[in-house]
């Protein structure tokens, strides 16, 4: 799984950027976070917000917490 920023630009358009963060998730629910300090070095690289810093943690916590609850698309 991989965590974006996504943005809707139009009803038919969607625009995402892939974050750098991957989860990597076994097929008995272990995971692995991968790839946290390139996310690290492209947000300091190109000045990423705060805001957008603090969203793609969010999107961090939030997926590790569906992986841990075996929720949808987890629960196989």
């Amino acid at each position: 799984m991989n965590v974006v920023a996504v943005r809707l630009r139009a009803v038919t358009v969607l625009d995402y950027v892939d974050l750098d963060i991957d989860v990597l998730v076994g097929s008995d629910g272990q995971y692995s976070i991968l790839d946290v300090e390139e996310f690290e070095e492209n947000a300091e690289r190109f000045n990423l917000s705060a805001e957008s810093r603090a969203n793609a943690a969010a999107g961090l916590d939030e997926l590790i917490k569906l992986i841990s609850d075996r929720k949808f698309p987890f629960d196989r």
